[in-house]
């Protein structure tokens, strides 16, 4: 936005939606369909990206992939995305074969 638009300059400084343009607005927005560059877009901009390693010997542990959103490892491993946060958190191994980082 430029600045001559920006706070008081912006026409609707200080006015709030009343609850039947909100409700419009709503009504709208209902079954929009976000394209998959969109949602990618989101995904990053709200997730936190987490990467997977899987262990290939008995010291050493090889990345086998890097996602957006826990959601989106959980799914790729099968299983649920609290697992994965807890398995973050705690810096275990899961199921003695896969390792999870978020940094």
């Amino acid at each position: 936005m430029s600045l001559k638009k920006s706070k008081e300059n912006n026409p609707l400084f200080g006015k709030v939606h009343s609850e039947k343009t909100k409700d419009l607005m709503k009504q709208k927005a209902l079954g929009r369909k976000h394209s998959d560059e969109t949602l990618l877009k989101m995904s990053i901009a709200k997730g936190s990206f987490v990467y997977i390693y899987e262990k290939f010997d008995e010291e050493g542990f090889k990345l086998i992939g890097s996602f957006v959103s826990i959601r989106r490892a959980a799914k790729f491993l099968g299983i649920s995305g609290s697992t994965v946060k807890r398995y973050i958190n705690s810096g275990e191994i899961f199921k003695d074969r896969y390792k999870f980082s978020s940094k």
